[in-house]
């Protein structure tokens, strides 16, 4: 095959969830590029239909759903429309994720289970309700995590409950990589650095929180969109038929100190 081929997505459906902003939006912008029809989940509406009019606006086939991934019940019926709507799933990316900052000796145990519900439970609810139709096709699939940086290291932010459960998400995909491989399903992660998202909005406008974090990237930038693009279309291709319970670091070498 020619090595381009391995790359197209032509005729493939992709769920891409927390598609209202930031890094949700360049992957399903690189999954339509790439030939796929794409799904956006979301839970702010008007958001959805503003990207969603953005990628028809060139071209793009684009279906968007509503849905609180930390809640079971929303999840099963959402993933149950799009299949009903759509036939099948053959990727899907977990990108759904908050942060809610506080020291973890002033932290509420509302806030705690807020960043787990949505970063940890959202992402094996998706898997779940996903990998059944997956199975059911029985043509296998992509399955794509999106963890961080802050799953594999330390730092001096105080988000305990963000890195807990990015780190937690890396433990899922493993395992689920695992249970799945029987059924031709590929479950891989991907751990971004520091790209331009709401979530990193403030560390950008300040000068000095931004020179200090480039100062702990070797490659001395923050990531930009065409740097998650392609490693997004080879996790979602058959490039990478042949991998299966990793994660890919997208991080200009922060984590290598």
């Amino acid at each position: 095959m020619a090595v381009f081929e391995l790359f197209k997505l032509d005729g493939k459906t992709a769920i891409v969830t927390g598609c209202s902003s930031g890094l949700g939006v360049i992957m399903a912008e690189a999954l339509c590029e790439a030939g796929a029809r794409v799904v956006l989940v979301a839970r702010r509406i008007e958001r959805l239909r503003s990207v969603a009019s953005s990628l028809e606006s060139r071209g793009f086939t684009v279906k968007f759903f509503q849905c609180d991934v930390s809640r079971e019940e929303e999840v099963v019926k959402t993933v149950a429309k799009i299949v009903d709507d759509v036939g099948r799933v053959d990727i899907l990316v977990n990108n759904a994720g908050v942060t809610i900052p506080s020291p973890t000796t002033e932290m509420k145990l509302e806030d705690w289970e807020r960043v787990l519900n949505v970063n940890l439970t959202g992402v094996f609810l998706f898997c779940r309700e996903v990998a059944k139709n997956m199975i059911k096709i029985g043509e296998g699939g992509k399955i794509i995590n999106v963890s961080s940086v802050y799953g594999l290291i330390a730092d001096d932010t105080p988000e305990l409950p963000y890195f807990v459960s990015k780190a937690g998400v890396l433990g899922l995909t493993r395992q689920l990589a695992l249970e799945l491989a029987p059924y031709k399903i590929n479950v891989n992660a991907i751990a971004p650095g520091f790209f331009p998202s709401e979530m990193t909005s403030p560390f950008i406008s300040d000068l000095d929180s931004l020179s200090l974090t480039l100062s702990k990237i070797p490659l001395h930038r923050i990531g930009m969109p065409d740097d998650l693009k392609g490693v997004i279309i080879f996790l979602a291709s058959r490039a990478s038929d042949y991998i299966t319970g990793q994660v890919i670091v997208i991080d200009g070498g922060w984590s290598i100190w």
